[in-house]
């Protein structure tokens, strides 16, 4: 598995809001939640994509905004309800006002990631995606207490075997680990999208979540970085 064909997204980076939207009728406080953005996702990404210098295409604004990880025409691609959250200034939008939300904010970010993405597929052993996120360690009442979950399509061989090969390395440096958690793989988001759009024997795709209640420790970044760098480094050492 050569790094010249991984590529990494992060699509819940940032809980940036452009002007033009003003704050969708949300507090300070709300606006900094879970609810807008996955937090540590982008650092954990960027440490990843520095390590093996591969490239990372990363979300300028919230996901409140307009939802890169929803497809196009998904009704929570612009969310009026944000994990039980209205959204007022989205809950308002007119359709032609939620077209140019989406034309202005979703459609250049899905398009420059599946060019870069498009280029890795036409190397010798095609294209391997890692999908960044994270999530909050507690969901209407509920604690969610793995620290890794990794998102991928059961029936594609190919994910199944990178998915096998992460979470081994990944329990090896002491992360609790469980696929398909908390969401399913094969529920909409871009890497679904992707295997639509791809050749199945081009293109990898996973995504990877990392317990919120985690980012920051100590530690825990360098070792999520080398879980997944050991995969590709123990690939080239097999060549």
């Amino acid at each position: 598995m050569s790094r010249r064909g991984l590529v990494l997204t992060c699509e819940h980076a940032s809980r940036r809001f452009p002007r033009s939207v003003g704050s969708l009728g949300l507090s300070a406080i709300q606006r900094k939640s879970h609810i807008a953005w996955d937090k540590g996702a982008a650092r954990l990404a960027r440490a990843l994509a520095a390590q093996l210098e591969c490239p990372a295409v990363v979300g300028t604004y919230s996901r409140l905004v307009a939802d890169l990880n929803r497809s196009p025409h998904h009704p929570r691609v612009v969310p009026k309800v944000a994990f039980g959250t209205r959204v007022p200034g989205n809950a308002a939008l007119t359709s032609a006002e939620r077209a140019r939300r989406i034309a202005t904010y979703h459609a250049p970010w899905r398009t420059e990631a599946l060019r870069v993405i498009e280029r890795a597929t036409r190397g010798a052993g095609g294209c391997v995606h890692l999908s960044i996120h994270s999530f909050t360690p507690i969901l209407h009442g509920m604690v969610r207490r793995v620290d890794v979950g990794l998102l991928y399509d059961p029936g594609r061989t190919r994910e199944r075997q990178l998915a096998n090969e992460l979470e081994s390395l990944l329990e090896a440096r002491g992360f609790s680990v469980r696929r398909n958690y908390p969401y399913r793989g094969t529920s909409d988001g871009f890497t679904t999208w992707c295997r639509r759009q791809l050749p199945a024997g081009r293109y990898i795709g996973i995504e990877i979540e990392l317990n919120q209640r985690l980012v920051g420790q100590p530690g825990v970044q360098r070792r999520m970085v080398d879980a997944v760098a050991g995969i590709f480094d123990s690939q080239s050492r097999r060549r």
